[in-house]
């Protein structure tokens, strides 16, 4: 199970996808959404601390599978402590994965037994989620013999090769 420090993997997550919404909720809304769709990839799931209050959010907004998300509440720094205490706290604390860069979480996780990810490490598998940023496509050659993608098109739009030969052909 992830323990996610949620903002401190949020920045990270900025550096390294230049396209994330500059919009502070849809940004926090697509950190937990690549969650899910990390965890539903690998079996596991993910407990979410952020600072502070959710803000104006719709109903099931934050609600995705595998994720479940926790705000701490007014207080500077309360994910930081939910997340020791969570911690702490855990029967098992070694099948525990914390998702966190700050030095003062990652010791007393660690001292508590979980394994420890930094959060730029996990922002970076979270990016390769994301599709990559195409260039441009030249069009694409057609081959002799080798059905590529520009003669599959024209196939579909007339049709069996063979008919349309005898019908241009007049045979």
């Amino acid at each position: 199970m992830y323990i996610v420090d949620g903002y401190n993997l949020l920045h990270a997550l900025k550096k390294a996808v230049p396209g994330l919404p500059a919009d502070f909720t849809q940004a926090r809304r697509r950190l937990v959404e690549l969650l899910s769709h990390l965890c539903k990839r690998e079996g596991a799931k993910a407990r979410v601390f952020f600072d502070g209050t959710p803000g104006e959010v719709g109903a099931g907004e934050l609600a995705y599978p595998h994720v479940k998300i926790t705000f701490c509440g007014p207080v500077r720094e309360a994910a930081d402590q939910a997340v020791r205490d969570f911690v702490e706290n855990a029967s098992e604390p070694r099948k525990l994965m914390v998702i966190s860069s700050d030095q003062e979480v990652v010791k007393a996780c660690r001292l508590s037994g979980a394994k420890v990810l930094s959060s730029q490490a996990m922002a970076d598998r979270l990016s390769d989620l994301l599709p990559t940023a195409q260039a441009p496509k030249r069009p694409e050659k057609p081959s002799r013999g080798v059905i590529g993608k520009l003669e599959r098109e024209m196939l579909d739009e007339i049709g069996d090769l063979e008919e349309f030969e005898r019908r241009i052909t007049g045979g």
